[in-house]
């Protein structure tokens, strides 16, 4: 019983660090590239702000900043947990950021040379987007994607083409808008490198949420093959004692984490209430937290 909580509490600690670890570099290879990029402009050619490459390692930084605190938080609560619209920021970073990465690699650099692969395009278009996709596919959430979620994910990339459609082909440079430097309509018809782009679009939200929601399953597989499957209510709920002892005897300050999706998880697969074994659960935790606080 006492292997099963360690096992459970090292998985979740495994995966807090493994989300800081991946939050921290991402966060820094895009900023850093982002800052020498914008140092080296000198106020001719095209302002950094108008390439998705930037727009798209913002976003995916600026996802991975937010879940930061909640790695932390994972590594002193022995719990990580992400809230919904986190992880569907995150898919829509890494959406974003693998568009730039397949666009680097197969239109770009046959069309405009090495220069897309070297300097800060390197990390911009080839390292910060790996990390991003590790970061999205290898911190196993839980949370699986409908596919509702892949448009919504993808409206970024959407208001890119529309904000790229207006600034090219409406606006022009002659009255101050952008020059086709993404070369859309020198190789083919603007209509045509549209829907390519679209295409491209669609087809990486799927897979990436392919992917993800098998690694959420697995996920969620492995915790469930913890109980063997003819415990009696009785066991039951001196193992939802038990989590809540090893969680209680490692929760310092004032907040108690319940983990309501392995409870579930249980209820599920036992047929037995979650009120019992929240009760339990809880009364473990504080048995626990007053055993450590009167020592």
């Amino acid at each position: 019983m006492k292997q099963k909580k360690k096992y459970l509490i090292a998985l979740e600690e495994t995966r807090s660090i493994i989300a800081l670890a991946a939050g921290i570099l991402v966060c820094c290879c895009a900023f850093v590239s982002i800052f020498l990029m914008a140092k080296k402009y000198n106020g001719t050619g095209m302002h950094p702000l108008q390439y998705f490459t930037v727009w798209s390692n913002l976003l995916s930084a600026v996802a991975a900043s937010f879940m930061i605190p909640y790695a932390v938080e994972g590594i002193r609560k022995k719990r990580f947990a992400l809230p919904n619209w986190i992880v569907l920021l995150q898919y829509s970073g890494a959406i974003c950021v693998a568009t730039t990465m397949v666009a680097a690699l197969a239109l770009i650099w046959p069309t405009q040379g090495i220069r897309a692969m070297t300097g800060t395009n390197f990390w911009l278009h080839i390292v910060s987007p790996a990390l991003t996709i590790v970061l999205f596919q290898c911190v196993e959430t839980g949370v699986s994607f409908s596919r509702k979620s892949a448009p919504l994910a993808l409206i970024p990339y959407w208001v890119y083409m529309i904000v790229y459609f207006v600034m090219v082909y409406l606006v022009g440079t002659e009255r101050g808008g952008w020059s086709d430097f993404y070369k859309t309509r020198a190789f083919l018809p603007p209509w045509v490198s549209a829907l390519l782009m679209l295409a491209i679009g669609f087809a990486i939200s799927f897979s990436l949420r392919f992917l993800h929601n098998k690694l959420a399953t697995r996920y969620w597989k492995r915790i469930a093959k913890i109980w063997s499957r003819d415990l009696e209510p009785t066991q039951l709920l001196i193992e939802a004692f038990g989590l809540g002892r090893s969680i209680g005897s490692r929760t310092y300050g004032t907040e108690l984490v319940i983990p309501l999706d392995i409870l579930k998880i249980m209820s599920e697969r036992y047929d037995i209430s979650m009120d019992r074994l929240t009760k339990a659960y809880l009364k473990g935790a504080l048995d626990a937290i007053e055993e450590r606080t009167t020592k």
